[in-house]
């Protein structure tokens, strides 16, 4: 089996950067080189709860 790759609490500040800027999931993922469903959970608040009020502090 291969191994889970898993986005950081950086990585999911970053998936919300990079929404924001146009990008699509699927090439988020292709970005971390992850499952499109990794970052659908980050942008829907499965994971990473809290990473959006990060991302709006930095942008």
């Amino acid at each position: 089996m291969g191994k889970t790759i898993r986005l950081s609490s950086e990585d999911a500040v970053q998936v919300w950067l990079l929404h924001w800027s146009g990008m699509y999931q699927h090439e988020i993922a292709a970005h971390f080189g992850v499952n499109q469903g990794r970052v659908s959970e980050v942008l829907n608040g499965h994971r990473h709860p809290g990473s959006e009020q990060s991302a709006r502090m930095v942008a």
